[in-house]
């Protein structure tokens, strides 16, 4: 079975950009696969508030189709690598449910000042930059505290430096570059 990292964030803190940099220079080993929460498509909120009941049921639910994805597609790699936006009590309970105990959630971060630039900047997308991503930054920093998860704060990291704390991580998990 394959050690599987779950990369998490909001908006704008730069997982997209790791997991992109981490392809490019680990895309051609065959024991590793780089999947992406979004592959799958993201429903209009009122299609997943129709058919889910609320935004967070759609997120959880999706959450555990992916781990399941995961385990079944995928159990002959060695390291999977996921990113996605989403909850970290919600990757806890989707493991959880399926015995599975080799993982590491991650949570890459940055200040609201640095999100904010990249969002309205970097990747002109200022309709992002709202209370709301805000506070989705927030609480997922405040999850992976109480769950002792690592963060990868990359708002003093350049993208050479990130890929550096993800390789960090790798190794303390005893697995080979």
């Amino acid at each position: 079975m394959p050690h599987i990292f779950f990369v998490t964030g909001a908006s704008g803190v730069g997982k997209t950009t790791l997991i992109s940099n981490l392809e490019e220079k680990y895309g051609q080993k065959t024991d590793w696969t780089f999947l992406h929460f979004d592959s799958i498509g993201v429903p209009a909120l009122d299609e997943m508030e129709k058919q889910y009941g609320s935004r967070e049921k759609w997120q959880q639910e999706i959450t555990k189709v992916w781990i399941q994805k995961m385990l079944a597609e995928h159990a002959d790699k060695k390291v999977i690598v996921f990113e996605g936006q989403v909850s970290l009590d919600f990757i806890e309970e989707g493991f959880k449910e399926k015995n599975f105990s080799d993982y590491t959630t991650v949570l890459v971060d940055c200040s609201e000042a640095t999100m904010h630039h990249r969002l309205g900047g970097e990747r002109m997308q200022p309709e992002l930059i709202t209370p709301e991503m805000n506070n989705w930054r927030r609480l997922l920093r405040e999850q992976a505290e109480h769950l002792k998860k690592p963060v990868i704060d990359t708002h003093e990291l350049n993208q050479e430096q990130t890929v550096e704390a993800f390789e960090e991580l790798v190794r303390k998990e005893g697995l080979s570059l």
